[in-house]
């Protein structure tokens, strides 16, 4: 994936922002602690701007795919083949790099893609069909 490297550095700081919130419970350079974590929340900004700029195509390319699945049951190799259409379209793995979900269901959430999933008695695999389009943000 093109931004992969972006993904991680993203988590990193998610994770450093979260460790200076503790560590300011616990150390009396309150000041100097906001400072770095507003400095880490600046450079975060700058990443998730850069990896996410270019969403509404990717969006666009998805549901234009997606629309000729319409109401059709997806098995799994199906699935599997949407989910890394999905991912190399938006050329990342995870729709929101802070959550860390990276499945189909996480990404039709994102996309808000109508869907159901249809349990299958004689398969360890559900059938997903995709029913429409909700009102994307």
């Amino acid at each position: 994936m093109e931004n992969e490297n972006l993904e991680k550095s993203i988590v990193r700081l998610d994770k450093d922002i979260a460790a200076l919130k503790v560590a300011k419970r616990y150390l009396s350079n309150e000041a100097e602690i906001e400072k770095v974590r507003e400095e880490l929340n600046q450079k975060r900004q700058l990443l998730a701007n850069e990896l996410y700029s270019r969403d509404y195509i990717a969006y666009d390319e998805c549901c234009e795919i997606i629309g000729d699945m319409l109401n059709k049951n997806l098995d799994k190799d199906e699935q599997k083949e949407l989910l890394d259409t999905i991912k190399r379209v938006y050329e990342r793995q995870s729709p929101n790099a802070s959550k860390g979900n990276n499945g189909l269901n996480a990404w039709l959430k994102e996309m808000d893609i109508e869907y159901k999933w249809i349990e299958t008695e004689d398969s360890d695999w559900a059938t997903l069909i995709i029913t429409g389009f909700g009102i994307h943000k």
